[in-house]
């Protein structure tokens, strides 16, 4: 009887090392456990369908092209679309619904003008592109909010909430009156 029960314990045990044996190691083998587990990046709390007007040698068309502003906005959950032409903007604009314009700054009077004549008014997000500390600062007092590339995802989802935040806001107090 304790020869069997020596047995089935020792049998458990060689069976624990031998299954569990990363589970079991300690400290930096611990790693090992969750091999192939990678971080996804930041969700956005609340998910946005964004126009990107990119016109050729725009300041958003240089950071589609050189930054990871379309991956890191479409890994937090933001459905995109692209116009590289007026012509596009205002078809996608009298087609399709969006909470968001991002375009280049020198293209903001027509851009915010196509938005304002649209049926889903997108918010306006003047979009930088490796802007000078003067630059921003300029633009940052005209615009709550500015999109600037290159930069970091959590820093593309907190301006993208902050607007998404004040267009809630906006949209309240237009029911209100």
């Amino acid at each position: 009887m304790k020869r069997s029960l020596l047995g089935l314990a020792l049998l458990g045990t060689a069976l624990a090392v031998a299954t569990g044996g990363d589970a079991l190691a300690c400290g930096d083998k611990l790693v090992v456990v969750g091999r192939g587990l990678h971080a996804k990046g930041v969700k956005a709390p609340q998910r946005a369908s964004i126009l990107l007007f990119a016109e050729p040698k725009s300041s958003v068309a240089a950071a589609l092209e050189d930054g990871t502003l379309r991956k890191d906005l479409e890994r937090a959950g933001h459905r995109l679309r692209s116009a590289t032409s007026k012509e596009e903007l205002e078809a996608a604009l009298g087609s399709g619904t969006y909470d968001l314009l991002l375009a280049d700054l020198k293209a903001a009077s027509f851009a915010e003008s196509e938005a304002r004549g649209s049926s889903s008014k997108p918010t306006f997000l003047p979009t930088l592109f490796n802007p000078t500390p003067s630059e921003l600062a300029a633009v940052s007092q005209q615009y709550r909010c500015v999109v600037r590339s290159p930069g970091e995802q959590k820093d593309y989802i907190a301006v993208i909430n902050e607007a998404l935040a004040e267009r809630a806001k906006q949209a309240a107090a237009d029911q209100v009156k």
